[in-house]
């Protein structure tokens, strides 16, 4: 292979990796597809070219004079497409674009005529030059123009760059600029001027300077597709250059001869191989570790599912079963337990099993000094029961021994976290049982114990951050049962009195059938009343576990309303209401949104006392074109409103700007408390407020008839318009 053939190689392959790295990553990114396009041309161009010079008949040369002039046709219009891409202004180049696609494609169809390339004969010290037809040159003028004119664009965007961006355009030119001298030498001998082709190697120029600039700029935007196009360059350097020509060398020695059609099959399976290396390395790896290793692999496996299926789940009740569920059956155990330690004792309780029934197994107390839970603590004990007797000599640790072999335990595992014993497992005996534990089994075990006890800990961790917001949500619900309190009391005095004063003239006027029917109709009422009072505020005192079924938005806004009113201070404030008819219901927890909705009511309330004012309150349904749709509610007070600088703070834990009086002292925690319910609904919250003339709190939930909503991410104090949503 000369030089003139492996110069059409190597601008082949550049082109081919360069193409396939940048159109892999990003397929829809016009810049990229641009780029894909320009390499294609260059590459058809490269093959073709190198093919061509080792051609041994003028039949087979011609064809691959042909094949050369398919991407050197699409050259130029590709490489202008590519750089208006880069420039961002295809849009005001598309006339052009069009026009050179145009000729393109009518100079690809008369490629195959001798009006383009007439015919090929000895030049120079080349046996199968072409011969230009008329047409090849026109195509050759719009070459040079197309060509020149895309560079000129280069160079300008360049002069119009900011300077960190100059620098990597004048790189461009550069090497666009090199290419094109490079290849413009190939056409001299067309016209029997005695230059040689030597520049056409210098096509490769502008693609390894554009690879050089996605490599070191990231222009294209290719993020993590960087290192394996590194990768892959350097296989096809270090393996695929090196092997090919020693192919060639071998098929001219059995052969006698090369052959361009065979040649070609040879550097398809070559470069194939190269980009399947690492999936043939990984594939290959696998079967030898099955068929050689296949206890190793297995235990590999094991690890590797166990993990997977123990680092996404916190519910406590969850992890503990899918522990003893994924190890017994992986091991072949006839049963296991998991023991955690009772909050506040000494005894570990079973909590979950497999095999056997829960009520199989009682609770194990370790004791206050136990030996057994220091060396387990400090991973120094075996975890074989029979080994525990021998080893443990103490009366307590051998207590603790003989309950476990009590239940036929063979295997105690310890889960241990920093030092901290949070629970242990017991496994029996082997599904076989006359085999036993093997001394990879239990080092298996021991592994798979690290990794359930790293998880038992965060779930652990979890179940105290959901008691520690239950008790904070409990003291907020509370302390607006405090605020209530005052106006029930005022609202069930009045009914009282209707009842009592009934009761003390029912006997006198017993007779009075009028009285009886007037007066039984008011008591009756006054009562129901009372129960509704009653019933409203042992709803919302009484601690539940968070439960979402369908809902209407209209009819919680209503209880809450109904709440607010029975207070004194509402003679002071005019409630308005704009409920929107037949809107959509939600998923939601009703305890919850009326504890939302309550702190909302009762802080309008407050920043329009003294004076009173005017609270209003709307639904609405929101709908939008091609997402789902969502209720909102709009709680408008005129009061004093909310500080500029504290407004992106007011959803922080702790912050607060009631410290006026004792009366009106606040926690800090009512807003943060309802921005957290809304975000576990799924919802968001929005405010706007003006100082002195009022606030606005949006509170947008997504409707049940939304199929499949993904959660909207928010963050304390900050707020969006549901409207962008």
């Amino acid at each position: 292979m000369d030089f003139y053939a492996f110069s059409g190689l190597l601008t082949g392959l550049a082109s081919t990796v360069s193409g396939i790295l940048v159109f892999g990553k990003n397929r829809s990114n016009l810049k990229h597809q641009a780029y894909a396009l320009y390499c294609l041309a260059a590459s058809t161009w490269g093959y073709g070219y190198w093919a061509w010079h080792l051609s041994s008949s003028q039949e087979e040369a011609l064809f691959c004079v042909r094949l050369l002039m398919v991407g050197a046709i699409f050259l130029p219009v590709t490489y202008l497409f590519h750089v208006l891409t880069l420039l961002g202004r295809v849009e005001a180049h598309k006339w052009l674009l069009r026009l050179g696609w145009g000729l393109s494609l009518f100079f690809f169809f008369v490629n195959f005529t001798p009006y383009f390339v007439a015919d090929v004969h000895p030049t120079g010290n080349f046996p199968y030059w072409p011969a230009p037809g008329p047409f090849f040159h026109f195509y050759l003028l719009g070459f040079c123009v197309l060509s020149i004119y895309g560079t000129w664009l280069l160079f300008q965007g360049a002069l119009l760059r900011h300077e960190s961006e100059r620098s990597r355009f004048f790189l461009l030119t550069l090497g666009s600029g090199i290419a094109h001298i490079g290849g413009f030498t190939t056409f001299p001998l067309w016209y029997g001027i005695n230059i040689p082709p030597n520049g056409a190697i210098l096509i490769t120029v502008y693609t390894s300077v554009v690879a050089y600039t996605l490599l070191r700029y990231r222009f294209l935007d290719l993020g993590t597709a960087l290192e394996r196009g590194i990768i892959t360059s350097l296989l096809i350097v270090l393996v695929a250059l090196p092997a090919f020509p020693i192919l060639l060398l071998g098929q001219q020695w059995y052969l006698g001869s090369i052959n361009v059609g065979y040649s070609l099959v040879e550097l398809l399976v070559l470069l194939l191989l190269v980009f399947g290396a690492s999936s043939l390395k990984t594939q290959a790896k696998t079967f030898i570790s099955k068929a050689l290793f296949k206890e190793r692999y297995d235990q590999y496996t094991t690890i590797v599912n166990f993990s997977k299926s123990l680092v996404s789940i916190l519910e406590l009740q969850d992890l503990t079963s899918t522990i003893v569920q994924s190890i017994c059956p992986t091991l072949g155990l006839q049963w296991g337990t998991l023991y955690l330690r009772k909050i506040g004792s000494r005894d570990y309780q079973p909590v979950s099993s497999f095999g056997r029934p829960l009520t199989d197994f009682s609770s194990i107390d370790l004791g206050q000094t136990s030996a057994l839970e220091d060396r387990w603590r400090e991973g120094i004990s075996s975890f074989v029961v029979d080994e525990l007797k021998k080893s443990m000599i103490d009366s307590e640790s051998q207590s603790i021994i003989a309950q476990l072999a009590t239940i036929e335990t063979e295997v105690c595992l310890p889960l241990v976290n920093k030092n901290r014993l949070l629970g242990f497992c017991a496994f029996g005996p082997m599904e076989n049982s006359s085999e036993r534990y093997t001394t990879q089994e239990l080092e298996l075990l021991t592994t798979l114990a690290h990794e359930a006890s790293v998880a038992l800990d965060n779930a652990l961790l979890y179940e105290e951050l959901k008691h520690s917001q239950s008790l904070v949500r409990r003291t907020d619900r509370l302390r607006s049962l405090e605020t209530m309190a005052g106006g029930l009391a005022h609202e069930i005095r009045n009914p009282l009195t209707s009842i009592k004063a009934f009761v003390d003239l029912a006997p006198e006027r017993k007779d009075d059938d009028q009285f009886l029917a007037r007066f039984s109709k008011v008591v009756k009422e006054d009562v129901c009343r009372i129960e509704r009072l009653t019933r409203e505020i042992l709803d919302y005192a009484k601690p539940i576990e968070p439960f979402l079924r369908e809902e209407d938005l209209n009819d919680i806004l209503e209880s809450c309303l109904y709440t607010l009113r029975v207070r004194p201070s509402h003679e002071l404030i005019v409630v308005e209401t704009d409920l929107v008819q037949d809107l959509p219901k939600i998923f939601a927890d009703r305890q919850q949104l009326k504890q939302v909705f309550l702190n909302f009511l009762f802080n309008a309330v407050e920043a329009m006392l003294p004076d009173g004012g005017v609270l209003t309150v709307r639904t609405r349904h929101l709908k939008f074109h091609d997402k789902p749709d969502w209720v909102q509610v709009e709680i408008l007070d005129a009061g004093s409103g909310i500080a500029p600088e504290d407004i992106e703070h007011i959803f922080d834990p702790f912050f607060t700007t009631k410290h006026e009086s004792e009366e009106h002292e606040g926690t800090g925690l009512g807003l943060a408390i309802a921005h957290q319910i809304i975000q576990e609904h799924k919802g968001k919250i929005e405010v706007q407020s003006v100082k002195g003339r009022g606030t606005t709190f949006f509170v947008s939930l997504p409707s049940s008839q939304s199929a499949a909503l993904s959660p909207v991410k928010a963050s304390g104090g900050t707020t969006h318009n549901p409207q962008q949503l």
